[in-house]
């Protein structure tokens, strides 16, 4: 598998089609795009677009800068952009699809709905007919991303959920990607880590302090 710094450009579009943004290429990073909201720029550290970049976080309200890091130290003690201050951590994860599993059983009265929307596919899963756990996959030159996985119902059961991820993993698969990401928070890492997930890099967002 191609490490994270030479897909970047594809995992961080996908990553912004899970999140329902469309993206620019912009230097060596992506911007994101979704309305009339700020801008969210994804860039590898170090980078030469960082300072660039950093001004125009600066200049327009509301605006992200996130940076991805083999250690999440890097960022924080020393990449972090004068005048900005992180708000978010997370860490990307990356497996090869082809050692995923891609089909798990279901709950009695459990089933899965596919739908290819404009920006990513979802998977629902239901029960009697409810939907109670989803998720998205967005394949983007050969690498995939999945995201927006949640359970709808504090009561539903986690086969659900390891169902929508599996049939993730198949579209991922079936649509040519060999290499996959997910893109979790720091707490979640070791529910991945034990079935075929490594980590890959971190991932750090920054604001302006103004």
């Amino acid at each position: 598998m191609d490490g994270w710094r030479e897909t970047l450009q594809d995992w961080a579009a996908a990553w912004a089609a899970v999140r329902d943004r469309e993206t620019r290429v912009d230097g060596a990073g992506v911007r994101t795009i979704a309305g009339h909201a700020p801008a969210e720029y994804i860039l590898g550290w170090p980078g030469d677009d960082i300072p660039r970049l950093a001004d125009q976080v600066r200049s327009h309200p509301g605006a992200l800068l996130t940076l991805v890091a083999d250690q999440a130290e890097d960022l924080l003690d020393e990449a972090a952009p004068v005048g900005l201050v992180p708000v978010k951590r997370a860490v990307l994860l990356t497996a090869s699809t082809a050692d995923l599993e891609t089909s798990t059983a279901l709950p009695e009265n459990g089933g899965l709905e596919e739908a290819p929307l404009d920006l990513y596919e979802m998977v629902e899963a239901t029960e009697f007919g409810r939907p109670v756990a989803s998720g998205r996959v967005r394949v983007e030159n050969g690498v995939a991303v999945i995201g927006s996985l949640k359970t709808h119902h504090p009561d539903t059961s986690p086969a659900f959920g390891r169902a929508v991820l599996a049939a993730l993993v198949e579209e991922a698969y079936v649509h040519g990607a060999d290499t996959l990401f997910a893109i979790v928070s720091e707490r979640q890492v070791s529910g991945y880590t034990g079935t075929g997930w490594t980590v890959e890099a971190h991932i750090v967002t920054f604001r302006s302090t103004e």
